[in-house]
């Protein structure tokens, strides 16, 4: 009986295409001896190098030769370590031309698949469970790929099972030419089982533990999960509170549990973020004139994770502070609290509005993909119009969620995003003394990749908007409805679409329904062009009525930054009123959506 190591065969072979001149476009010719399975013939002739006409027997002998190798490698990848593979040259047309007949041979199948554990072995039931998932089984054929990615499967197994340290020493593999069978033997480390122990962080952070036991997801005395380690690393890097973050176990034991298992405990390396953030940004419309913004960011501000934003805007339209201090996994993990404040001075062609606004929600998040909140605001409003001045306090409880399926906050290209917030208000004030009613929106948009490097993209939003138990002249005028302007309508001024009152100033309505389309270029990794069509009208009715749209166009440039791209988009009015600019410019930070 003739046996043969087949160690050198069971590496997957790396196919290296031969480059030919311009003008080749021919390939060795092969025959088969014996019929082949259609999907080996088509490797085979993927794998074939194009060749130039051979100018000797000599040469087209070596082109033969060369196209052998390629072949048996093909062929070994397939599970045929034997193929009898004949070369010769043939005279076609006065000119000699390589040929290769194959004979593949035997189909080699595994003969015998085993672990062999060095050193502590695994407990009875956890060998079996192991053995159970081995995808290399007796009878099979012998596909190289396979044999490999089983080791990668035990190791997977034995970190699942508790064996943290276990590892894949090497593999014997002995093939059997005589009767066409290979042998596998996986040398496999088990180690000890392991269970969790406590969490040890740095001496030298700011951040508490108490809050950094609240993202950690195992529990002393657990057995290990990889997965259970992973999610913790991840919880640590979604804070954004530190530069660096990793968890792992320790390098030797903390004791010994009564059933044997050895426990480790959890070691935390940190590297805190600088604590405070300014950021400073702008923006330029010719329906809204120029706008700056500063943001300040104050990062664990009680040392527990949490992070205070002052934003601060100062505009033609809108200046004032806005604050948001957010508290996150204040009641568990993915569970916190925001609190919201701010004070506002807005001048717009509808309405001229002083405002001071307090709020607290309650936020959820499932994870990047899903979050939700709830939650209750306070408002004291002053709006003047062009017939009167009225006082307005609200009260308003709130519910959103968000579905955000893209593949990037800033510049995404594939998926969709969905988006809905509902919210119940009772104003006091104003002419009608005091009335309830309920505000809702939703939105969605779509980013569809035309190309596999996504360099074309088409994108699309549509946004639907209600005003339920009130008429728009009963509520703030921040309550209602509008639409025109950079972030809406563009080739419109901003809040230009809609209602109007005597002196043609916009008045807002109970309705909204809006959308885009957008097709964008990416003409390099740093200029992207768009092509876009928005749409979209303002209705006095309880629903988004269909008739008077308004339809603006244009074309864009994007500067792609770190920070998102820079947008300068120029949109004309298709089916302006008379009062209508013919082109608006908008310059501002990041997508239109």
């Amino acid at each position: 009986m003739a046996r043969y190591h087949y160690l050198a065969s069971l590496s997957v072979p790396v196919i290296c295409a031969v480059i030919a001149s311009p003008c080749a476009a021919q390939t060795v010719s092969v025959s088969y001896a014996v019929p082949l399975d259609e999907e080996i013939k088509e490797t085979i002739a993927e794998t074939l190098p194009e060749i130039t006409e051979a100018q000797s027997a000599l040469h087209a002998r070596r082109q033969a030769r060369q196209a052998q190798k390629l072949v048996k490698d093909a062929l070994n990848s397939y599970g045929y370590y034997d193929p009898v593979l004949t070369t010769s040259v043939d005279d076609i047309d006065g000119r000699p031309a390589p040929l290769l007949s194959v004979d593949p041979g035997r189909l080699f199948t595994v003969d015998r698949a085993q672990i062999r554990y060095l050193g502590e072995s695994p407990r009875e039931d956890d060998l079996k469970a192991v053995e159970d998932e081995l995808p290399v089984k007796t009878g099979q054929p012998a596909i190289p790929a396979q044999i490999i990615d089983a080791e990668r499967v035990i190791a997977s197994k034995l970190r699942r099972l508790g064996y943290a340290f276990s590892e894949i020493r090497d593999r014997d593999v002995i093939g059997d030419r005589d009767v066409a069978t290979i042998s596998v033997r996986y040398n496999v480390m088990g180690g000890e089982r392991i269970r969790f122990g406590r969490a040890v962080y740095p001496d030298n952070i700011r951040t508490k533990s108490d809050y950094l036991d609240r993202l950690n997801p195992t529990q002393p005395g657990e057995l290990f999960d990889p997965e259970q380690i992973g999610l913790y690393n991840s919880r640590l890097s979604e804070t954004r509170l530190f530069n660096s973050s990793s968890a792992r176990l320790s390098e030797e034991p903390v004791e010994i549990a009564p059933n044997g298992d050895a426990v480790h405990d959890i070691i935390l390396s940190l590297s805190e973020r600088p604590r405070n953030t300014l950021a400073l940004g702008g923006n330029y419309g010719t329906d809204e004139g120029f706008g700056v913004t500063a943001e300040l960011t104050r990062r664990n501000l009680t040392r527990r994770g949490d992070m205070l934003v002052a934003n601060l805007k100062l505009a033609q339209r809108e200046s004032g502070i806005d604050l948001t201090w957010r508290r996150p996994n204040e009641l568990g993990y993915g569970k916190g609290l925001v609190f919201s404040a701010a004070v506002l001075d807005e001048e717009t062609d509808a309405y001229d509005q002083q405002l001071a606004r307090a709020g607290i929600g309650y936020e959820v998040i499932k994870g990047p993909e899903f979050s939700y909140n709830f939650g209750v605001t306070g408002q004291v409003i002053r709006e003047t119009d062009s017939l009167q001045t009225q006082d307005f306090q609200t009260i308003s409880t709130y519910g959103s969620a968000k579905i955000d399926k893209s593949d990037s906050l800033l510049d995404p290209r594939k998926g969709w995003r969905a988006e809905g917030r509902i919210a119940p208000t009772y104003a006091f004030g104003g002419d009608s003394g005091g009335l309830p009613y309920v505000r809702a929106v939703g939105q969605i948009r779509g980013y569809l990749p035309l190309d596999e490097k996504t360099r074309y993209v088409a994108a699309g939003r549509l946004r639907i908007g209600t005003l339920l138990g009130a008429e728009s002249t009963d509520v703030p005028a921040d309550s209602r409805f509008y639409a025109g302007g950079g972030g809406s309508v563009r080739g419109y001024e901003f809040q230009a679409i809609g209602p109007v009152n005597a002196n043609n100033d916009p008045i807002g309505g109970r309705s909204l329904m809006d959308g885009s389309a957008e097709f964008r270029w990416r003409y390099s990794d740093k200029i992207g062009v768009v092509g876009f069509v928005d749409a979209g009208n303002i209705s006095d009715e309880q629903y988004p009525a269909f008739d008077n749209i308004k339809v603006g166009a244009g074309i864009g440039a994007r500067y792609m930054t770190p920070a998102g791209p820079i947008r300068f988009d120029f949109a004309i009015p298709l089916n302006p009123d008379d009062d209508d600019e013919p082109v608006q410019v908008y310059i501002s930070i990041g997508q239109a959506f």
